[in-house]
C-alpha cells in the first residue's frame, strides 16, 4: 500500500504594510530638493532671467529648510532643535519671497507684496520667542505661513493686463499653494486647541503624515511649474526678438504686419475709420556721411523714442528699415492723421536741437482705410505712393493718397497738405 508522503511545510509570509513616518518623509523631501537643485542648472543654464534666477534660488533655499528640519530630530526640544527650527522658518520666509518677485517679473505688479515681508520676517522671529509654548509656536507659525501661500496665490491667480501669460502654469502652482494653505491652517488650528494629535513635529499623526506627504507632491507639481513659467517667458522673449526692431525697440515689418492686419480687420468689421502713415527721414543719408553711423542710429533711436510720445492708444508704430517708419492710427480720419503729423513735427522741432547735432525732418505718405476690399498691403501700397509725392512736392510735409498727384510747384516747401 503506497502511504501518502507529507509534502513540505509551507511557510507563511505576510507582508508587512509600508510604515511610514514623519522622519523618512523629511528624508524623501531633502532628497528630492537636492536632486532638483542639481538638476536645475543643468535644465536651465546659466544665462537666466531676474525671474528664473530667483525662482532656482528658491527651490535651493528649500533644500536648505528641510535639510535644517531634518537635523532637528537629533536634539529635539534642545537648543539645537531651536535653532535650526527658526533658520528653517527664515528660509521658508525668504524662498516665499524669493517667489513673488520672479511672479512680480513674470505676470506684473503684484499687490501685498510689503506684508509677505513683513509676515516672512516675523514667522522665525515670534516662533523663537514662543519655542518652549507648542500650541502658540504651532498656532504663530501656521498663521503666518498661511497668510504668505495666501498672498502667493492672489499673486499667481491674476497676471496684469499686459502679461503674456497663458495661464496653464499659474494653476497648477495655484493649485500647490491652495493645498498647502489649507493644509497648514488646519494643522494651526488643531495645534492650538488640540495639540495632544500631534505634540510634535516629529510625532506621527495622520494629519502630520498627510501634510508632508502633499509637501513632497507640491514640490514636484511646483517646480514643473516653474519650468513651464520659464518656458513661456523663453518663448516670449524670442517671439520679441522676431517682432521687435532691435536699435528702436519699435515693432520690425513681420511685427507690423501681424499687428497692422489685425488692426485692419477689427476696423473694417467695426466700420470704424482706419489712417495709414508712411514716414521717412529727410536726407537721412547726409547725416550717416557727414557724422557717422552712431549719429545716424542716434538719429532713429530718438525718433523711434518720438513716435512712441505722439503714440495714442491703440495707435501701432514699426520701423519697417532703414529710415523708413510707419504708424497705424485707429479711429483716425484724413483729419486725425493730419493732427498727428503735425504734433509729431511740433514735437521734433522743439525736442531735436538738445537731442542731436543735425537738423532732423520727415515727409509722411497719407492713406485711409477704403472699405472691406481694402488690404494691408493695398494701404501699404497707397501710402508709399503719397510719400514719394511729399519727397517729389519738396519734402517736410505730409502727402494724402486722397488728393490728386501734385508737382513742386503745386506746393510750397514746409506745407503739409491732405
Amino acid at each position: 500500500m503506497w502511504t501518502k508522503l507529507p509534502g513540505p511545510a509551507r511557510v507563511s509570509r505576510r507582508s508587512s504594510p509600508v510604515q511610514l513616518d514623519p522622519t523618512t518623509l523629511i528624508f524623501l523631501n531633502v532628497v528630492n530638493l537636492l536632486a532638483m537643485s542639481l538638476a536645475l542648472p543643468l535644465v536651465m543654464g546659466q544665462n537666466l532671467s531676474p525671474a528664473a534666477r530667483l525662482a532656482r534660488t528658491s527651490l535651493m533655499i528649500k533644500a536648505g529648510i528641510w535639510v535644517a528640519l531634518a537635523l532637528t530630530s537629533r536634539w529635539a526640544g534642545l537648543w539645537p532643535d531651536r535653532l535650526l527650527s527658526t533658520v528653517a522658518l527664515a528660509l521658508m520666509g525668504l524662498s516665499n519671497v524669493l517667489i513673488f518677485r520672479a511672479l512680480e517679473h513674470w505676470l506684473g505688479p503684484r499687490p501685498m507684496g510689503r506684508l509677505l515681508v513683513a509676515l516672512a520676517v516675523l514667522m522665525p522671529l515670534g516662533f523663537a520667542l514662543s519655542f518652549d509654548n507648542y500650541p502658540v509656536r504651532v498656532g504663530w507659525f501656521s498663521l503666518l505661513l498661511t497668510g504668505q501661500l495666501l498672498i502667493m496665490s492672489r499673486a499667481v491667480l491674476l497676471p496684469a493686463p499686459d502679461s503674456n501669460s497663458e495661464g496653464g502654469w499659474r494653476f497648477l502652482m495655484l493649485g500647490c499653494l491652495g493645498v498647502m494653505a489649507v493644509l497648514t491652517a488646519t494643522r494651526g488650528i488643531l495645534g492650538v486647541f488640540n495639540p495632544e494629535i500631534s505634540p510634535s513635529f516629529h510625532t506621527p499623526s495622520p494629519l502630520l503624515l498627510i501634510t508632508l506627504v502633499a509637501t513632497n507632491v507640491t514640490l514636484v507639481l511646483g517646480n514643473i511649474a516653474i519650468l513651464a513659467a520659464w518656458r513661456e517667458e523663453a518663448q516670449h522673449q524670442l517671439r520679441t526678438l522676431v517682432i521687435t526692431d532691435a536699435l528702436t525697440g519699435l515693432f520690425n515689418r513681420n511685427g507690423w504686419v501681424e499687428q497692422a492686419k489685425r488692426a485692419l480687420r477689427y476696423a473694417q468689421r467695426y466700420g470704424q475709420p482706419l489712417s495709414l502713415l508712411m514716414i521717412d527721414l529727410d536726407h537721412f543719408k547726409r547725416i550717416n556721411d557727414t557724422q557717422g553711423h552712431e549719429a545716424g542710429d542716434a538719429a532713429l533711436v530718438f525718433f523711434g523714442g518720438l513716435l512712441r510720445r505722439c503714440q495714442r492708444g491703440g495707435d501701432i508704430i514699426a520701423r519697417l528699415g532703414g529710415e523708413e517708419f510707419c504708424v497705424l492710427l485707429a479711429h483716425a480720419d484724413t483729419e486725425a492723421a493730419q493732427a498727428f503729423d503735425q504734433r509729431l513735427r511740433i514735437e521734433l522741432a522743439n525736442t531735436v536741437p538738445e537731442a542731436l547735432r543735425a537738423a532732423l525732418d520727415f515727409s509722411t505718405g497719407h492713406a485711409l482705410g477704403s472699405g472691406l476690399d481694402e488690404t494691408l498691403e493695398s494701404l501699404m501700397a497707397r501710402a508709399d505712393a503719397a510719400l514719394y509725392r511729399a519727397k517729389y512736392a519738396g519734402r517736410s510735409q505730409m502727402v494724402s493718397s486722397e488728393r490728386a498727384p501734385m508737382s513742386p510747384v503745386d506746393v510750397a516747401p514746409g506745407t503739409s497738405t491732405t
